[in-house]
């Protein structure tokens, strides 16, 4: 039930040659399967030399030699994967410029740019409703003061342009059923973020009752919400982040100050859907969706 989106960004105005004197050492927050998949990106996409690949441990002391080390090694860029291992090198090294992988919503994280982060691009979302869902026309997005800063105001920007999408703040999470009763009045869908004070694990299962109740359907922002009751998702692959934050790090290196001030979000996505949640809405999946058929979309 996945399929993959390739989205034209600014990767190709990234050329890899102009990161070819990069030396880079890749810096995780531990050995997570996923950042392994990170990992593979950078390595694929990695414009210049890479010096190691450090994966830090639960020990404060072993982490500190672990990053001198790498020092002595003397990069001229870090490329940190997760959260973690973003803060520790900032931190610990800040003389050396800093590039993470990994994280979501990383301004709520309190990390500035450079950075590729693993949020999804609201452009990419509703991209994917409008050509697989054309008969969905209003698109609702639910979201928490002070989070996800950037997807809010990209998707206002959306708006602006004439896309039909209804912002609906979050006060606190007691709130939440009026948000939803709101949203059920302005919009068709949901559209979700990477929020994790309304997409808890203790808010989640009755939100996506009380949403699917009202007959509408909720486009996912990770795989574990598809599976738990949305009807379709589309998702950043670790890989092609591990790749957008490699070019990132070769333009860093290189002393681009335009790739130093902003986030670069990826370009491939992967998506899947829930025929059982579809059914009960009584909504028709394409093809590639609903037959486990993977496709890429230029």
């Amino acid at each position: 039930m996945r399929s993959r989106w390739i989205l034209p960004v600014l990767l190709i105005a990234f050329p890899f040659s102009a990161g070819a004197g990069a030396r880079i050492v890749v810096v995780r927050s531990s050995a997570f399967a996923l950042y392994e998949e990170v990992v593979k990106g950078v390595r694929r996409c990695n414009p210049g030399e890479l010096l190691d690949d450090v994966p830090l441990t639960d020990d404060a002391g072993k982490n500190d030699a672990l990053l001198a080390d790498a020092k002595a090694k003397n990069p001229n860029v870090f490329l940190t994967v997760g959260t973690g291992a973003a803060r520790f090198v900032r931190e610990r090294a800040p003389s050396i410029p800093a590039v993470f992988a990994a994280v979501i919503d990383p301004a709520s994280a309190g990390l500035a740019p450079p950075g590729a982060p693993m949020d999804v691009d609201p452009a990419a979302e509703v991209a994917f409703v409008r050509k697989n869902f054309p008969n969905i026309k209003r698109l609702g997005v639910l979201y928490s003061p002070g989070r996800n800063v950037d997807a809010v105001s990209r998707f206002k920007g959306l708006r602006d342009q004439g896309e039909a999408i209804a912002l609906i703040e979050v006060p606190s999470i007691d709130k939440l059923e009026d948000a939803i009763q709101t949203l059920a009045g302005q919009s068709d869908a949901l559209l979700m973020l990477t929020d994790p004070v309304i997409y808890s694990p203790q808010t989640a299962p009755q939100l996506i009752l009380k949403t699917l109740q009202r007959g509408l359907p909720i486009f996912a922002v990770s795989p574990a919400f598809v599976k738990a009751g949305a009807m379709a998702g589309v998702y950043t692959d670790p890989e092609q982040n591990g790749c957008t934050a490699a070019v990132v790090a070769g333009r860093v290196a290189a002393g681009d100050k335009a790739a130093s001030r902003s986030y670069q979000l990826s370009s491939e996505y992967r998506s899947s859907a829930n025929p059982v949640v579809a059914k009960r809405l009584n909504m028709d999946l394409p093809a590639a969706l609903a037959g486990g058929a993977e496709q890429t979309v230029k």
